[in-house]
């Protein structure tokens, strides 16, 4: 049995709605969604007009199996972001399925972006600047895939890209210099340094409803840096 499809049993010990869930997650598209004035509508089911009934299906889905989810909805982030977290959770699951390296990825790998994703600010602060939220996100979203059933070696990469989801652009801006050993211990592996680049581009793209947060020459200077950190990495 290949690596691949060893990581790929790992599911196997998954309840049947957890498995559908993740097959929900891959298959439902948002890549054509026009996300700009969705707004979900105040009633006991969630629903949200805007949306085709297998993308408002599967919210519900989320919310009926994490229920911590429910909380993004309507919830509204500081003034630089022009979604509530719950639609601005959405727009990261666009971007996801819109790069152009997410289809390359094994089935295994595109789970652990989507949770990552789906997750990556289910503890943000309401209205503020939170810099906590990914340390407090990536506890809690190791809670919710134990949970779930997940295995530790999931539960372990869903961890590392949602505490260290804003290290990347960090770097890229200046905000944040990180020695070599730093940056080896944070993404460990060849492929968590993708999984981490990608869900940086989704994430940036997501703030402003016409993607111009992210700034031009974001995927040349994350593609150095990407091969930077994975040349440390191979070498240790």
């Amino acid at each position: 049995m290949s690596m691949n499809e060893q990581k790929e049993c790992l599911f196997s010990q998954l309840s049947n709605e957890v498995k559908q869930l993740n097959e929900m997650l891959l298959s439902v598209s948002w890549k054509e969604a026009d996300l700009d004035d969705c707004s979900f509508d105040n009633g006991q089911e969630i629903n949200c007009s805007s949306l085709l009934e297998e993308q408002n299906n599967l919210i519900r889905n989320i919310v009926k199996y994490i229920p911590e989810w429910k909380r993004l909805i309507g919830c509204k982030q500081h003034q630089i972001h022009d979604y509530c977290l719950d639609f601005h959770t959405i727009s990261v699951l666009k971007n996801l399925q819109k790069h152009e390296d997410f289809n390359k990825l094994r089935k295994y790998d595109k789970v652990i972006l989507l949770y990552s994703g789906l997750l990556h600010d289910i503890e943000k602060n309401e209205n503020e600047v939170d810099p906590e939220h990914p340390v407090k996100g990536a506890k809690k979203s190791s809670s919710i895939l134990y949970r779930l059933g997940f295995g530790e070696d999931f539960i372990n990469s869903v961890y590392l890209l949602v505490k260290y989801h804003q290290v990347l652009g960090f770097m890229i801006s200046g905000k944040v210099n990180l020695t070599d050993d730093e940056l080896v211990k944070i993404f460990k592996t060849p492929v968590l340094v993708d999984l981490h680049a990608i869900l940086t581009v989704a994430d940036v793209k997501s703030v402003k409803k016409d993607e111009s947060f992210c700034k031009e020459g974001l995927n040349e200077k994350l593609g150095q840096l990407k091969e930077k950190i994975k040349n440390l990495i191979n070498s240790k």
